[in-house]
């Protein structure tokens, strides 16, 4: 007996001893996890919270959709499709998307000085800045998202390098190629239902050479079109509409002086003089070429349809377009067919003399034209810099005085696309067929 309570005894405490070993053992297990977690936290502190609470706007890859074909007809293509550009003086690119101490005079600074803001006294970054950049560098940008009550962009620095920048510092400009689809489809589905009901298919004609703009009539109807080198036409409830010049438009019936159309571009039908109307060049409801220009994203992407019938993009390109000015007017929006091109257009100062000129122009409403960068004959020493210069200005912000501005080369380019057989030594050209301009 006694011998089975020594066992007894030794049995108890052996069972004492490995309950205590495993409650320390879960125990320190427990504090070694949090310790573990804790040490995970603090060294990715914002970098989880962010994830956590941030709102995605929109994810940017740089490409253009897989369902639309690009066939490069052209070399020298922007390499950013979708970025930011700076639109203060400096801006600071955050590791992260924490607004630091000292923000508001930052901000401040950032937007004054015109010196390098981390040199000549100016004072040091504050921490978290991984770089800063001066008006209008264009950044890669990779996704848009709320956090913490501010707009962010996530980008990719001119290094290589990721991180954020506030929207405050700058504006979003992205290639729509789907968008510009659309538009031509748009285009092909009016020509081919007013031609179908047996609607004859035309163009506008009222341009009249005002580069001066002597006595121009400014006035703007619901649209946001001038009368100045356009129609005005009438609706049936009486309003003034102005057309722009060279607009595609049907002829719904026509009355001794005046023709009913339908515009491409307008959703009402209107009463317009009937000498405004053009059947040169004749519009096929089988045109092949597009230009496309994006006005609130400053670029242009040119489409051909292939064999096949499917519509490719053949070129893309950062540009310019007008704004409302003593010598020029917005760029107008709608659908057009271009009536001639020409090596050399000339432009003018203020007082209407001859200031230099723009190779590789093509007209497309009224004065517009779509052309290479302008040099002045003052410029013509420099001018290599002075094209340099400008073209860094192209896919930022309107600027021309109606015209819509790309580089040099790639004018050249378009206008051999569009005029295949130029007539030798003659400046004005016809395009060897339908070219159409669709700006949005």
């Amino acid at each position: 007996m006694e011998g089975k309570v020594k066992n007894s005894t030794k049995y108890f405490a052996k069972r004492k001893f490995i309950l205590f070993f495993l409650i320390f053992a879960a125990f320190s297990l427990d504090a070694y996890g949090r310790r573990s977690r804790n040490r995970e936290i603090e060294t990715q502190p914002v970098e989880t919270s962010y994830i956590r609470t941030r709102e995605i706007v929109a994810v940017y890859d740089n490409r253009f959709p897989s369902n639309i074909p690009v066939r490069s007809m052209y070399d020298d293509h922007p390499e950013l499709l979708e970025y930011v550009f700076i639109r203060s003086k400096w801006a600071d690119i955050y590791s992260e998307p924490e607004i630091p101490e000292g923000f508001a005079a930052r901000s401040a600074l950032l937007r004054t000085i015109d010196s390098d803001p981390n040199s000549g006294g100016q004072g040091s970054a504050p921490r978290g800045v991984i770089g800063t950049y001066s008006y209008m560098t264009k950044l890669k940008v990779l996704e848009q998202f709320n956090y913490k009550s501010n707009l962010w962009y996530k980008i990719t620095d001119p290094l290589g390098n990721e991180g954020y920048i506030v929207d405050a510092f700058v504006s979003k400009r992205i290639f729509r190629p789907q968008k510009a689809l659309d538009k031509i489809h748009e285009l092909q589905n009016f020509i081919n239902r007013e031609i179908d009901s047996g609607r004859e298919v035309v163009r506008t004609n009222t341009y009249s050479p005002n580069p001066a703009n002597i006595n121009a009539r400014t006035q703007k109807d619901k649209y946001g079109n001038s009368w100045e080198q356009n129609a005005a036409a009438r609706s049936d409830s009486g309003e003034t509409i102005y057309i722009p010049d060279s607009s595609i438009v049907s002829i719904i019936s026509t009355n001794g002086a005046n023709s009913r159309v339908k515009v491409a571009s307008i959703p009402e039908e209107l009463t317009v003089p009937s000498n405004v109307i053009s059947r040169n060049p004749k519009i096929d409801r089988n045109f092949r070429k597009v230009v496309a220009i994006d006005i609130e994203n400053q670029n242009t992407i040119m489409f051909e349809k292939n064999s096949g019938g499917n519509w490719e993009i053949v070129s893309y390109v950062y540009s310019k377009s007008g704004i409302e000015s003593q010598l020029g007017y917005e760029t107008p929006k709608g659908f057009f067919i271009v009536p001639m091109i020409r090596y050399v257009m000339g432009y003018t100062d203020g007082q209407g003399r001859h200031e230099g000129n723009a190779r590789y122009a093509m007209r497309f409403s009224g004065g517009g034209y779509m052309h290479g960068t302008p040099i002045a004959f003052s410029e013509e020493s420099r001018r290599e810099q002075v094209m340099n210069q400008r073209n860094r200005l192209l896919g930022l912000y309107t600027g021309t005085r109606k015209c819509i501005r790309t580089t040099e080369e790639h004018a050249r380019f378009m206008f051999e696309w569009m005029c295949e057989n130029p007539v030798q030594n003659r400046n004005d050209q016809t395009p060897s067929e339908n070219i159409m301009f669709i700006i949005f």
